[in-house]
């Protein structure tokens, strides 16, 4: 019986650390060198230009005004045969921003993207 408890706390011990771990990755700023695509796997080319003074190790931060009009690179969309791409990003809800501003504007967040950031056609990036 005393194995069986041993064993259940070292399970119980080991998935506290892992949720610790797995929980400080989430509400990370987008990067530079981070990739953003569209469902078509088209790639937001990230150029950070009034977010390069802020930065995590060396890698320039995205800001609402960085991202937004970003081209998109490589997007397969077809409609009925015909080459319809995603060409750049022209939306982004509120709730795709971090809630403090940095240099007068807000930085993307990575986990809210997929919700808040969409191309001109309306697909989420």
């Amino acid at each position: 019986m005393e194995k069986k408890e041993k064993a259940l706390l070292e399970s119980t011990k080991d998935s506290k650390e892992n949720k610790e771990i797995i929980s400080s990755a989430f509400l990370c700023p987008v990067l530079e060198d981070n990739e953003l695509k569209c469902p078509h796997n088209g790639v937001v080319k990230l150029k950070s230009k009034k977010g390069k003074s802020f930065t995590s190790k060396d890698i320039p931060m995205i800001l609402e005004s960085d991202l937004i009009n970003s081209s998109i690179v490589g997007c397969t969309n077809n409609i009925a045969g015909v080459p319809t791409p995603c060409s750049l990003v022209s939306v982004i809800l509120p709730s795709a921003r971090a809630l403090k501003k940095y240099n007068d504007d807000y930085p993307i967040m990575q986990d809210l993207c997929v919700s808040g950031v969409l191309s001109y056609k309306g697909f989420p990036i």
